[in-house]
């Protein structure tokens, strides 16, 4: 995602339930700023744990999707949900990869 404005409500949101989906409702704070290729990331953090770096993305059909980075263990089987209702996980090389019903898709 190169393009921040506008997103942010969604974004924000896409976070929020990441984090309540593991760890019931939480207070975040959210840091939005420009990572080193350019693209827009997100550190969140929730009080009394590590921050968690998010990648913002674009994915298919213009869906917004906050995806950590590197993703913790414990949410790669589940993966985050995409602004569209799709899960999204990263296979073995870091990159965005679709959960499917068994588990990430591989290509």
């Amino acid at each position: 995602m190169t393009e921040l404005a506008g997103h942010q409500p969604v974004l924000r949101e896409l976070i929020r339930l990441a984090f309540e989906e593991r760890l019931g409702p939480v207070e975040l704070a959210l840091d939005f700023h420009r990572g080193w290729n350019g693209g827009w990331r997100c550190r969140a953090t929730v009080a009394g744990k590590r921050p968690l770096d998010f990648a913002l993305l674009t994915g298919p059909q213009d869906a917004l999707l906050a995806l950590p980075v590197p993703l913790p263990d414990g949410w790669r089987r589940r993966g985050v949900a995409a602004s569209d209702g799709s899960r999204w996980t990263t296979d073995s090389e870091g990159l965005p990869a679709p959960v499917s019903q068994g588990g990430p898709a591989s290509y």
